[in-house]
């Protein structure tokens, strides 16, 4: 009886450890990093986590969750390693706020055409525990220079064009 009751507390340890749930990351240099950045009086805390800096002003409209944009941007991580640039090519990106990672696209949202912001993305607004790319570590907290170019469309605006309301058979989100 003995040997059941403690297998039965061993079980309940094991699997009260797997309930418990762990920090996104764990990171000192990406803790130490936000701690710091947060502190710099030019600094913008948004209620999501989201830390911006304005470099230069737009002016104009703001893009929207559904909006399609050109930006230029340059991403590193805290160490300053590049992981990421549309400077190289001297090729602004265009997407939809849609298809990028959460942090990203809130950033965006907050610029007018022809701002430049640096933009400082916590874990849980960027790639969390599954970044994409072997560079970049479980946790990494995303720093990126961004310039909103301009703002191509907005999907919930009209268009004259029938053809843009089609998605293209082989489109794949």
């Amino acid at each position: 009886m003995k040997y059941i009751s403690h297998s039965i507390i061993l079980l309940i340890l094991l699997f009260s450890g797997c309930l418990e749930t762990q920090p996104i990351f764990d990171n000192e240099a990406d803790i130490e990093f936000l701690e710091e950045y947060a502190q710099r009086d030019d600094v913008i805390l948004t209620d999501s986590g989201l830390m911006y800096r304005v470099l230069q002003q737009g002016e104009g409209e703001s893009p929207v969750m559904t909006s399609q944009v050109r930006v230029h941007y340059e991403a590193t991580l805290v160490t300053g390693e590049v992981i990421g640039s549309s400077y190289d090519e001297d090729e602004p990106l265009v997407f939809s706020l849609q298809e990028v990672i959460t942090g990203f696209s809130e950033g965006l949202t907050l610029m007018q055409e022809g701002a430049e912001y640096e933009l400082v993305i916590p874990p849980e607004l960027g790639y969390g525990d599954f970044p994409p790319d072997s560079r970049i570590h479980p946790g990494a907290v995303l720093i990126f220079q961004v310039e909103l170019l301009e703002i191509i469309q907005d999907e919930e605006e009209e268009t004259d064009d029938p053809a843009a309301s089609i998605i293209p058979f082989d489109f794949q989100p």
